[in-house]
């Protein structure tokens, strides 16, 4: 049995679909990355999952149950942590989760928050005001109240996007530690982080699902390798000349980075790009040869959309 399963899913206002019959279905112990531009519809997605937006037409299931707007009853089977989660400053952290543990009836309570606190690194402020808490621990503290009824799914916006980077290795090492209990589907615009966590990405642009795949799937689907180049100056009189190489299938500038997606890495093994470089007189501080991370095959999908 899927975790989710959306059936032709569409949300429209005012005659602006901003979700476009959308279908994909994910399995259990799955982390998904919900990926999109912004103003994809990212987020009126989840929100229709979620039970807090009617969808205009479509049917939504979690865990085989399907989700009405207005109807609680499947609450119990997931969790789910919004992009800026609200909290009762007045409260300590304790607090907050004991009034959520009396929200869902949950038995043993102390037991289930002294196991949540530790989980997420929260034991030692437990007696701290909610207000006094920094970003990264408010975040912790919305992960152990979205998992606090042992959902079946756990559904997070943008969980990461406010935090620094020490931050974010935090909550993605739970995040990590979770998928064995428990399907994750996780929206979000650092790229990065969707090649630490994930096993599977959907990618919707305009409202429309373009891409839904296991992430080695697609990474062997675009495994066109790229060269990467640091120049100690801007190269941008090169790139012209650059784009025109047969071997080159694209290349990308970033200041005095560049990135070319090569047809064939024996390019590199008879020099004929680093023969390329040397004839410019531009001097190189770093030169090396990589597989596609989420961000390129990100923007390598949005452009075949085009």
């Amino acid at each position: 049995m899927a975790a989710i399963e959306i059936n032709n899913l569409t949300k429209s206002f005012d005659g602006f679909k901003a979700v476009d019959d959308v279908s994909f279905s994910l399995e259990e112990n799955r982390i998904l990355g919900f990926l999109g531009p912004n103003g994809a519809g990212k987020t009126t997605t989840i929100r229709m999952i979620v039970g807090l937006s009617k969808p205009s037409t479509g049917e939504i299931k979690i865990a085989g149950q399907n989700v009405i707007f207005g109807d609680s009853s499947v609450n119990k089977l997931f969790g789910y942590l919004p992009e800026q989660p609200a909290f009762y400053g007045w409260m300590t952290g304790k607090e907050y989760l004991e009034f959520v543990t009396d929200i869902f009836k949950i038995k043993n309570k102390d037991k289930k928050i002294t196991e949540l606190l530790k989980m997420v690194d929260l034991t030692e402020a437990k007696s701290k005001k909610i207000r006094a808490y920094s970003n990264g621990m408010k975040q912790r503290l919305g992960i152990a109240q979205a998992i606090i009824n042992d959902p079946k799914v756990l559904i997070m916006d943008e969980p990461v996007s406010a935090l620094d980077p020490i931050g974010r290795r935090e909550v993605l090492a739970i995040i990590s530690s979770l998928k064995k209990q428990m399907t994750i589907m996780l929206s979000t615009h650092i790229l990065s982080d969707v090649d630490r966590v994930c096993d599977d990405i959907a990618i919707i642009n305009k409202g429309k699902l373009i891409t839904y795949s296991g992430l080695e799937e697609l990474k062997t689907k675009y495994a066109s390798q790229i060269i990467e180049v640091e120049f100690e100056k801007s190269p941008s009189d090169l790139i012209p000349e650059l784009k025109k190489q047969p071997w080159a299938i694209k290349v990308e500038q970033n200041n005095r980075l560049v990135k070319i997606w090569i047809k064939d890495t024996k390019i590199i093994d008879n020099n004929v790009a680093i023969s390329f470089f040397a004839k410019s007189d531009l001097a190189i501080l770093n030169f090396g040869l990589k597989l596609p991370e989420v961000e390129d095959l990100f923007v390598t999908i949005l452009e075949d959309q085009k």
